[in-house]
């Protein structure tokens, strides 16, 4: 596995903590939908980043 993709991972994971932190909590139901697509990709994103950590690990 390539150093990239888990750098590109932990960066997406950043942006969207920024995102979900800057939000301005306006109303309707495309800030809601990216919003809560947001809140799910921050706990996905550390899941997905520990495996690829772990199979590199374990593949060395």
């Amino acid at each position: 596995m390539d150093d990239s993709t888990i750098i590109q991972l932990t960066t997406l994971w950043f942006v969207i903590l920024v995102f979900i932190q800057t939000g301005s909590g306006g109303s309707g139901p495309l800030l809601t939908t990216i919003g809560v697509l947001a809140i799910f990709l921050a706990y996905l994103l550390p899941v997905t980043i520990l495996v690829f950590l772990g199979v590199r690990l374990l593949g060395e």
